[in-house]
């Protein structure tokens, strides 16, 4: 008897191991996985959306750091390569870039180029008054 009710629970408990095996194999039991594929594609998401900021904010920079040069020179103005005026917040930033502090960096270094190059171009050319 005692040996009997061992074997049943035994069957029993094998049965309940298999039902539980299977039910995870359905697609309504895998959230955990779907969790993680969402959550890397986000962190993807997150890095292209930073590395399109900082592209943004260089091609932003360069091209204001050249047009305040022309107009520097133009107006003879002395060589001064740091953003200033409405250009110093570093344009176009949005939220999804990621971290302000870095886009404004990236911009103010970009910025800087694009002023050097703007300003020896202008003067070059003979604009410098």
């Amino acid at each position: 008897m005692k040996r009997n009710l061992t074997l049943a629970a035994l069957a029993f408990a094998m049965f309940a191991g298999t039902l539980g095996y299977a039910a995870a194999q359905d697609r309504r039991y895998s959230d955990r996985d779907d969790y993680r594929y969402d959550r890397d594609y986000d962190h993807d998401r997150y890095r292209n959306d930073f590395r399109e900021g900082m592209q943004r904010a260089g091609d932003i920079g360069y091209q204001d750091g050249m047009q305040v040069a022309r107009e520097d020179s133009w107006h003879g103005k002395r060589f001064n390569p740091y953003p200033r005026g409405r250009y110093r917040s570093g344009r176009g930033y949005r939220g999804e870039y990621g971290n302000r502090h870095e886009y404004v960096e990236q911009y103010s270094r970009a910025y800087h180029e694009g002023y050097e190059h703007g300003y020896q171009s202008n003067n070059e050319r003979g604009y410098y008054r």
